[in-house]
């Protein structure tokens, strides 16, 4: 513990961007939430029989796609022992914005300047993030796209989830000392309900290029950190949680942290 007491004050695992935290000892080697305007609304289907809602948006579903079974088991969490939040929530209520846990999220990865054990952490953060929420992940391979902001404007044809590596240069929002950022984008669906659909996570090469072999538990959990902004979770004050905001030696999910990943993945399809 004492040694990832000493990476955190080095490294730092989450700050939003835009916010005011302590200054590490080394730069870009802090966490970021969503990417500004990844929340977008996108009413792709407008044509909506007011009559039979339900019918209407399980015919809905059917047409674009979609099943109308859960891929995964809800995991049982214990309550209330620690802290958790949304990044966003559906209109008028308390009920997180999500994934559809009745459909397959793809991801893509682009290896450029990413370090030679992407593989390794891109899975183990799909695996931990899944077994957490129940949400089905499938990786898809490797991609040449570099596009990050394509994903707000052509939401409606569901490209992947894409994860990738960048500089600063060519991501502003990695400049200071932000070690990664990641997010989602959702859609009206015509019925006023949001859902993510595709998202992105980039992590600074600088930062992961510079982890040693025996820092790479600290590597993974900026992964992680960034997969809970994925699918849906936002900054805690609670330093006993991996999305606490200014980490202090957190590298797995806290209790808090998996309450609020269980709710993401137990909304309705």
């Amino acid at each position: 513990m004492v040694e990832l007491d000493r990476l955190d004050r080095e490294y730092g695992v989450g700050a939003m961007p835009g916010t005011s935290t302590p200054a590490p000892r080394k730069p870009r080697r802090q966490t970021g939430a969503a990417l500004p305007g990844l929340l977008v609304t996108a009413v792709i289907l407008t044509a909506v029989v007011a009559l039979s809602p339900t019918e209407n948006f399980r015919t809905i579903r059917q047409l674009a796609g979609f099943g109308n079974a859960r891929l995964g088991d809800v995991p049982s969490v214990a309550e209330g022992e620690g802290s958790y939040a949304f990044t966003a929530t559906q209109r008028g209520s308390k009920q997180p914005v999500a994934y559809d846990p009745c459909r397959i999220i793809e991801v893509a990865v682009n290896p450029e300047g990413a370090p030679e054990n992407y593989d390794e952490l891109v899975d183990t953060a799909i695996d931990r993030t899944g077994d957490a929420t129940g949400l089905a992940f499938r990786r898809i391979g490797t991609t040449d796209d570099r596009d990050f902001t394509r994903r707000t404007s052509a939401i409606a044809s569901r490209p992947p989830v894409l994860v990738a590596w960048a500089t600063p240069e060519e991501v502003p929002d990695l400049e200071g000392d932000i070690a990664g950022i990641g997010g989602s984008a959702a859609v009206d669906m015509g019925t006023g309900r949001m859902r993510y659909v595709t998202g992105i996570v980039v992590l600074d090469a600088g930062t992961f290029g510079d982890f040693e072999d025996d820092e790479q538990p600290f590597a993974q959990a900026i992964v992680d950190h960034e997969f809970g902004h994925l699918v849906g979770l936002d900054h805690v004050d609670d330093p006993h949680e991996l999305m606490n905001g200014a980490n202090v030696g957190v590298t797995t999910y806290g209790p808090g942290d998996r309450e609020g990943l269980a709710r993401l993945g137990g909304v309705d399809c």
